[in-house]
């Protein structure tokens, strides 16, 4: 596993974290929604990443 590809997992994590804790918090649904948007995007990063 690359450098890379560990970084973007490690990102990945966080915004899930931070995203679950949001929606703990009952934030507003807008933001918890743009979380999981970035969160998604990071996780398909990281999964392109470890395919290359």
């Amino acid at each position: 596993m690359g450098t890379s590809t560990l970084l973007f997992a490690i990102l990945t994590l966080c915004l899930v974290g931070v995203t679950f804790q949001a929606w703990r918090l009952s934030n507003e649904k807008r933001d918890i929604a743009l979380l999981g948007v970035f969160s998604a995007l990071m996780g398909m990063g990281t999964a392109v990443a470890a395919i290359l």
